[in-house]
């Protein structure tokens, strides 16, 4: 008999009335098994299939303090700084990720936020002199 248990294989056979032996790959051969697996799949893609708009619109509603929310904030707000995308963030969130009044971001964040408004700032008073 042949039972399916995830992807690993176990197998029974009987050696005489009444005994029952277990066939299965060691612990040391398995992990090797699933290391060569690994090597040629990506496992730290995903955020890049997501779209800028979708971003923006997940980074831009900073009201609430839901643990969850936060965290999507900020895999979201890290993504738009691996894209070198931070620009594109609104100026009013911005100035909540630096300003963190309820420290719920990382420095990383709050560094990039602030360098963003002043590059903008710095933009802004070139043009009107």
């Amino acid at each position: 008999m042949v039972w399916n248990v995830g992807e690993k294989k176990v197998e029974t056979k009987r050696t005489g009335p009444g005994k029952v032996v277990e066939m299965r790959p060691s612990e040391k051969n398995s992990s090797e098994e699933a290391a060569k697996e690994s090597k040629g799949r990506n496992l730290t893609g995903g955020m890049e299939l997501l779209e800028l708009d979708f971003l923006l619109s997940v980074i831009e509603n900073t009201k609430g303090n839901d643990r969850n929310d936060v965290t999507m904030r900020k895999l979201s707000f890290n993504e738009l700084i691996h894209r070198e995308q931070a620009d594109t963030i609104d100026s009013n969130a911005l100035k909540a990720y630096a300003i963190d009044k309820n420290s719920l971001y990382s420095k990383v964040i709050q560094c990039e936020a602030m360098r963003v408004l002043t590059d903008r700032t710095k933009r802004g008073s070139k043009g009107g002199t």
